[in-house]
């Protein structure tokens, strides 16, 4: 009886628990984009929260201090902590898209390609994300999946991401929300799809709407992925889970 000849060693096997980084699965197929902007834009909810009682509880005087005088030093810790996390998960080709000097410098730091995102590029984070994607085909033609993440994950764990590029792997352009279920925490599409993804308010709808399938809609797994840091209740929550 005749047998089929095995996948070339060269060809992800979109079945395949992507277990270990260096397991021949999908991770081999992707790349990451993350857009950060302006450190002086940085998380002004944050700042603004910043005298609420759970950070009051959690967080020293000088700890909220440095916070209000340099918001953009947590931006850079958690955007740290994210691409070490891709990295980690096996995610070697990452892209950031950003108009500050320091998460240049950071990025390039991390092993990171930057793009430097125009001061009058319309369309905001959408715009910038697009801008990565396309980067991403040019410098790595032959990958499959472009993984656009939100770059203010401290608390994401490596078998996290793995799981979640394998379970998208035969579902087509797929994403994860937040905590709340309304924003977007990443979004996994094929390279070819040229079209502006729809992260901002009420992302959620917005992706399902445009016919993103919605990973764990019930919102019985990682927590970690889900918690991106925008008030101090996200970060409560991010420092529970245990940050990078």
């Amino acid at each position: 009886q005749a047998t089929a000849s095995p996948a070339p060693a060269s060809s992800p096997v979109p079945g395949r628990r992507c277990a270990d980084p260096a397991d021949e699965c999908v991770l081999d197929t992707v790349a990451a984009v993350l857009a950060v902007k302006h450190l002086g834009d940085a998380k002004s909810r944050l700042v603004a929260t910043m005298s609420d009682e759970q950070a009051t509880d959690l967080l020293s005087t000088t700890q909220r201090e440095r916070l209000r005088a340099d918001p953009g030093a947590l931006v850079l810790a958690m955007l740290t902590d994210t691409v070490d996390t891709l990295h980690r998960a096996g995610v070697r080709d990452v892209v950031v898209v950003t108009p500050d000097d320091r998460v240049r410098a950071r990025a390039q730091h991390l092993s990171a390609h930057v793009v430097d995102e125009p001061g009058d590029v319309a369309g905001g984070l959408n715009a910038a994300y697009a801008l990565g994607a396309a980067t991403a085909r040019t410098l790595w033609p032959a990958h499959r999946w472009v993984l656009m993440v939100q770059a203010d994950l401290p608390a994401a764990e490596p078998s996290s991401l793995r799981e979640i590029i394998d379970s998208a792997a035969g579902r087509g352009e797929s994403m994860v929300t937040d905590r709340a279920g309304t924003g977007t925490s990443l979004l996994i599409r094929p390279t070819s799809s040229g079209e502006l993804p729809h992260f901002g308010p009420d992302s959620a709808v917005a992706h399902r709407l445009a016919g993103v399938v919605e990973l764990d809609p019930a919102h019985l797994r990682w927590p970690d992925i889900r918690t991106d840091v925008d008030t101090v209740s996200d970060l409560v929550a991010a420092l529970r889970l245990g940050v990078g």
